[in-house]
């Protein structure tokens, strides 16, 4: 019976409300919404450089067509207000949170309609691309950044942030690379004095490393002062300027310095010592010795060996004219690496002979753990007689056909060599002697030249076809750095994934 009396009670319940909706004449007040569009000016993502200011001018755009007056305006990052203007400017070094994502909200107070648009901000950190450059003023080594998109200059960085001085003994800089990809490549440079190499980092340029604390037991070797030093994946290599090469394994590759180097010099058979050295590309993990006194070329790879190499496919006596990498003649002045496989790279190698003509030979290395094979792939002279002893080199790595050199009168030309077609161009005079030549890397690709002149100055050429098709075209800027005399420059990749 209490079942039947709470349904007989529900349906009465129910009657009454529709006979409400029933009498309900529909005397409401209609009004339209002024719906808002939000136009940022882009869409999802924002590139920024952490020293930047965001700056956002929102258009907005009103389904009605007339503009409301009455709107409020707020902006977040990460659901923390930061603004309440219709226009942003905001620092990027305020925003909180690695990936920070802002959020952009305008209310109509008229009836209390929302609108919001978002973006995540991407921040590049203020030095992970661009261009490092030492100079030599005095007894004073300088390094000076120089931003890739404006050309803006941050002189004499690792004195402005340390208060301290590199000595008067920088060798050259250049860039080591991690393994992790998602890392920042860091600055290395080679200082040819007891006191070792300094690694930098590349995110912000402060010094954080000293490879002389790498030795075992933080103990250097006697009369140690390094030349150059060389890294790959599973392991590094130092030359020091008694020619001794000393070697360690990566305890982490993961890590830019992990493992220690051995006090005691890596035994070469027969006793070898080695002139100098070149890096290969860094995927390749192969690393180039050169045996001066014996005319000699040795491998070095990430197995931890260093192998002396001929040609697999050319052989004592037979015809034609071939410099041998086991039996040179010739003096080795400069190699050149290309991009290509783990293991297996080309290289350009420069050789001068005693009468001063110069050659170009390329090779091919296919490094098999215990074994090496390198194929001879052609060998040219070349120059023309504008090649001096104070020539310096730049080939390219991706455009593999193309070699930049200096020469002519006082070293003020730049001249183009491409290998395929053997053609030599005059591709820049300058009123400076050339010091100093690199290339970008920029979005794998090499499409601008950044020449270091006696007087200080930074040129930019263009370098990509169009460029050197159109000589008109070629001037790109000029940077009056105006801290000495330019000693060794490279392009500051970033990520070493842009090696590959």
């Amino acid at each position: 019976m209490k079942k039947i009396a709470y349904f007989q009670t529900i349906c009465l319940l129910s009657l009454v409300v529709l006979q409400g909706c029933y009498k309900d004449e529909g005397n409401y007040d209609y009004e339209t919404i002024n719906e808002i569009t939000i136009d940022l000016g882009f869409e999802g993502f924002l590139d920024q450089y952490a020293a930047d200011t965001v700056h956002i001018d929102p258009v907005l755009t009103f389904s009605s067509g007339e503009p409301e007056n009455d709107l409020s305006y707020y902006w977040y990052c990460n659901n923390e207000e930061i603004a309440t203007e219709k226009v942003l400017n905001y620092p990027v070094k305020q925003l909180k949170g690695k990936r920070p994502y802002v959020k952009f909200k305008v209310i109509n107070n008229r009836d209390s309609s929302t609108f919001i648009s978002g973006f995540y901000v991407e921040i590049i950190p203020d030095y992970m691309t661009g261009w490092v450059v030492l100079t030599k003023e005095g007894e004073r080594s300088i390094l000076s950044y120089i931003n890739p998109v404006d050309y803006s200059v941050y002189p004499d960085f690792y004195t402005e942030k340390t208060g301290l001085e590199l000595g008067p003994d920088v060798l050259r800089i250049k860039e080591h690379w991690p393994f992790d990809a998602t890392t920042i490549g860091s600055i290395l440079v080679i200082r040819n004095t007891t006191e070792g190499n300094l690694e930098i980092d590349g995110e912000n340029l402060n010094p954080f490393y000293n490879t002389n604390d790498f030795f075992l037991g933080g103990q250097t070797p006697e009369d140690y002062r390094p030349l150059d030093e060389y890294y790959m994946w599973d392991y590094s290599f130092i030359l020091d300027d008694n020619h001794n090469l000393y070697r360690r394994k990566h305890e982490n590759n993961k890590l830019f310095q992990s493992g220690v180097y051995s006090n005691v010099p890596m035994y070469i058979s027969g006793g070898v010592k080695f002139e100098k050295a070149w890096s290969g590309p860094f995927f390749s993990s192969l690393t180039l010795f050169y045996d001066k006194d014996n005319g000699a070329l040795y491998v070095g790879s990430d197995y931890g060996s260093v192998l002396a190499v001929s040609f697999t496919n050319i052989f004592p006596g037979m015809p034609g004219d071939y410099t041998f990498i086991d039996n040179m003649d010739k003096e080795l002045v400069y190699v050149g690496n290309m991009k290509q496989g783990r293991f297996t790279s080309p290289f350009y190698l420069v050789y001068k002979d005693d009468a001063g003509t110069y050659y170009v030979q390329k090779i091919q290395v296919v490094h098999q753990a215990i074994t090496c094979m390198v194929i001879h792939q052609g060998e040219a002279s070349f120059g023309d007689g504008k090649i001096t002893d104070n020539t310096v080199f730049c080939q390219l790595e991706r455009k593999s056909d193309y070699l930049f050199f200096s020469g002519g009168e006082n070293e003020k030309t730049l001249y183009l060599y491409e290998h395929a077609t053997a053609k030599l161009n005059e591709y820049y005079t300058f009123d400076s002697p050339i010091k100093t030549i690199c290339h970008d890397l920029s979005n794998a690709t090499n499409n601008t030249l950044m020449v270091g002149l006696e007087n200080g100055d930074l040129v930019f050429l263009g370098i990509s076809l169009n460029d050197m098709m159109d000589p008109g075209i070629r001037f790109k800027q000029k940077v009056e750095l105006g801290e000495g005399v330019p000693v060794s420059t490279f392009y500051k990749c970033g990520y070493n994934y842009s090696q590959y």
